[in-house]
């Protein structure tokens, strides 16, 4: 019976530490949804710096 009871509390501490962790988790991103960011390492791709060559081909025109 003693491994029961501590298998529970075990269980439930670790229930109390996810929902812990989530509440924190999803109050410090209130501005921000998932899909935002799971794109964000996407950003830098998007973003478009002219070349050299570009630079070039329009200081000549």
């Amino acid at each position: 019976m003693p491994v029961l009871h501590l298998t529970i509390f075990i269980s439930l501490l670790l229930a109390v530490i996810f929902i812990v962790c989530f509440a924190a988790e999803s109050w410090r991103k209130k501005g921000s949804s998932t899909d935002r960011s799971a794109l964000l390492p996407l950003l830098e791709d998007d973003e478009f710096e002219p070349s050299t060559k570009d630079q070039t081909k329009n200081d000549s025109l």
